[in-house]
């Protein structure tokens, strides 16, 4: 049997990459040949550097990666009847469009970790159409491209063996690259929709299920927390520490993990850092993320509020860490900050919480139904307030045992209760059981 995943672009190296490759694991755990789908090239280094080998390994194990210029309607066609696919499984269903009329509940799994697509589209998010879906692909209507299919095999082996699939001209080709772009727009309106109302859908919380109860009306919708690498971060950040010093040290660091890119909103942890120099308080914030080219701007935005408010010395940025700087950074760190309001889940705040680090979040999101509420903020005032709390008033012996509590928090989304449940799913959709 095999399954074909849909994910747009691996490179990112955030939470949502990395959820993939474990879904991925699950799946070929139990026998599967797995295919991927994709917009761009799997840069397998840069996996390994964010995920470690052994996590990346899986993506030796693909079959064959299907490379499509964009998601179209004749390229997903393609794409589905040159491979006679028993299952569908896009971990990417809050961005990707991927929908055909021979997909449904019983042979597609749509991971929507927020309907944020339609979201999107309704307020012709440029940042969206760009990047994501890259409508700059699109070509203008006095270039005539036929379709190729064709094999590279790589001589080397860290490299990957993939298929490239360009579509042909589509069927809302107009006299005018404008209309193209709108009736692109329609189109992929019209098959994000059809993707979320016909397939077996799985969200990571029930701040998400809500939302998409609210934007399709299912409440068929079932909630399955994301896999985290708990265990191994637990045992990395206690290695060589005796049980009662856990993130205990004389330094107040503030750790951030987030891609660098506006939705993100790491301007709140910038100005967290400048509330706190006002309240004379003494603390390093580190903030560790990916970065993709795509946001420049943004980040040069970023760095210049650094400079505005004289916090050069309180801020610093991590760009691209892998996994062994992270867990240096988590072990040296006492509070994590995440400065996003409704976020989805937060996979990144339970592998703080993992570490032992006290999470200081926003009330609204996927992360209130499992940080205590004495750690949410409703106002970066709010937040101050916690944090300068954490830093001046707590003692040895309450950050300890703290620190314990949140990582017995963190075990509850392991990596083999996802599995496990996700197995199940497929499992029962493979023999006709749901």
């Amino acid at each position: 049997m095999r399954a074909n995943f849909i994910y747009s672009n691996l490179n990112p190296c955030g939470g949502g990459e990395r959820f993939t490759l474990v879904t991925m694991e699950a799946v070929c755990e139990m026998g599967l040949e797995i295919d991927l789908t994709t917009l761009e090239q799997p840069d397998l280094c840069k996996l390994e550097n964010a995920f470690g080998r052994d996590l990346a390994s899986v993506m030796k194990k693909i079959r064959k990666i299907n490379i499509l210029n964009m998601f179209d309607e004749q390229s997903i066609r393609l794409n589905l009847y040159q491979t006679n696919y028993d299952l569908i499984i896009n971990t990417h269903g809050d961005i990707d469009p991927y929908y055909d009329s021979s997909l449904n509940a019983k042979n597609t799994i749509v991971y929507c970790h927020y309907p944020s697509a339609k979201l999107f589209l309704e307020n012709e998010d440029t940042d969206y159409l760009t990047y994501h879906l890259k409508i700059d692909r699109l070509h203008p209507p006095s270039v005539s491209k036929s379709g190729v299919s064709s094999q590279i095999d790589y001589k080397n082996p860290n490299q990957l063996m993939s298929q490239i699939i360009e579509s042909t001209e589509t069927e809302f080709r107009t006299n005018n690259h404008n209309d193209n772009r709108k009736e692109y727009v329609k189109w992929v309106k019209r098959t994000y929709d059809s993707m979320i109302r016909n397939s077996f859908l799985i969200t990571n919380s029930n701040y998400s299920k809500a939302a998409i109860l609210r934007e399709y009306d299912r409440n068929d919708v079932m909630v399955l927390s994301p896999p985290v690498d708990v265990d191994t971060i637990i045992s990395k950040v206690k290695l060589n520490q005796p049980p009662d010093s856990l993130n205990y040290n004389d330094e107040n660091c503030i750790l951030v993990i987030c891609r660098i890119e506006p939705s993100k909103r790491i301007e709140n942890a910038i100005y967290l850092a400048k509330q706190l120099k006002e309240r004379k308080i003494k603390a390093k914030i580190n903030i560790v993320g990916s970065f993709e080219p795509f946001y420049q701007k943004y980040c040069d935005g970023l760095i210049k509020l650094i400079s505005d408010f004289d916090v050069s010395d309180i801020i610093e940025f991590h760009i691209d860490a892998n996994f062994e700087d992270l867990t240096d950074l988590m072990k040296s760190s006492k509070i994590f900050f995440h400065p996003r309001e409704g976020e989805h889940f937060g996979m990144s705040i339970v592998e703080a919480m993992s570490a032992g680090l006290i999470p200081v979040v926003p009330a609204i999101g996927g992360q209130s139904e499992f940080v205590p509420k004495e750690y949410q903020y409703r106002s970066l005032e709010e937040a101050s307030e916690i944090v300068s709390s954490l830093i001046t008033d707590m003692q040895r012996e309450q950050i300890t045992k703290e620190s314990n509590r949140m990582s017995n928090i963190a075990k509850n989304f392991s990596e083999t209760n996802y599995k496990r449940q996700f197995q199940l799913i497929v499992g029962q959709l493979l023999y006709n059981q749901i």
